[in-house]
């Protein structure tokens, strides 16, 4: 009997090829100016206002941050007055968020894990998992994702998500013009994008050529995490994305919009509570 699991495989292949890139970009963005580490040393907060008022009063609650990266938003939240625990399932990463942290002297620790193998390297619960800019489309199976995040919670816990919108992901994001590139509907193989540096710094040298990215609709999103066992109090729809494309007209330091007044939603958040 055949005992070969070429869709597992394959998953496994490009998370692999997915973790060596975080490994080089985690390094890249920790020099950055986008990132700019510096400033979180002396103060800066790293987190949205939006955000800040949509999870609200976090001190003395566990906080848990899947996809931390660097840990930049996670120090932020301690310096709010949460406990923090920060996952990402690139070492190198682990490390800076983890020297970042111990150099603030704040109430944040770190965990090198793929998400969805959470549960087999980390115990307890936590008050608020929060995932924020940039996760999704990274994610290979959402339904176990949110399955995750719940886990996690307690009952009545909170679940707060802010990210691009699932459609603005199927924008052409090399084209002067505003148009759909890319699949909108999910797939079961990851789309292979070729990689040039960094969306924090194009001009970085990386030895990876490749990232595999993983497309979820709304309906996706929004039915995983129902399903996981979540009441969805919200779901806001903005009409700026936080990084340029080519197609878009930038308006402040951290929003660009469509040009000649088109309205479209590029960027959500979504609160939901464990039921």
């Amino acid at each position: 009997m055949p005992t070969d699991k070429p869709e597992e495989d394959s998953t496994a292949a490009a998370l692999d090829a997915n973790r060596a890139l975080w490994d080089e970009w985690a390094a890249i963005h920790a020099q950055s100016d986008w990132y700019n580490l510096d400033a979180v040393r002396a103060g800066a907060d790293k987190l949205r206002a939006y955000e800040k008022v949509e999870v609200g009063d976090v001190t003395g609650l566990r906080l848990l941050h899947l996809q931390c990266q660097i840990g930049a938003d996670s120090v932020s939240w301690a310096r709010h007055g949460a406990y923090v625990t920060g996952v990402d399932f690139s070492p190198v990463a682990v490390q800076i968020a983890t020297d970042l942290a111990e150099s603030l002297d704040v109430s944040a620790e770190f965990v090198c894990s793929d998400v969805l193998t959470l549960p087999e390297n980390l115990t307890g619960t936590w008050d608020i998992v929060y995932a924020s800019r940039g996760i999704l489309g990274w994610i290979s199976d959402l339904d176990r994702w949110a399955q995750v995040a719940s886990h996690f919670l307690r009952p009545g816990g909170t679940l707060y998500l802010t990210d691009m919108h699932p459609i603005a992901r199927a924008v052409d994001d090399t084209a002067n013009t505003l148009q759909l590139g890319r699949p909108y509907w999910a797939r079961t193989e990851p789309l292979r994008i070729e990689v040039r540096g960094s969306y924090a710094d194009p001009s970085a040298h990386v030895d990876s050529t490749s990232k595999y990215l993983w497309t979820h609709s709304t309906g996706d999103l929004i039915t995983a995490i129902a399903q996981a066992g979540f009441q969805i109090e919200f779901f806001h729809e903005f009409p700026w994305l936080d990084r340029s494309l080519p197609s878009l007209t930038q308006v402040s330091p951290r929003e660009f919009v469509p040009p000649n007044g088109i309205e479209l939603p590029l960027y959500f958040s979504l609160r939901a509570r464990k039921v």
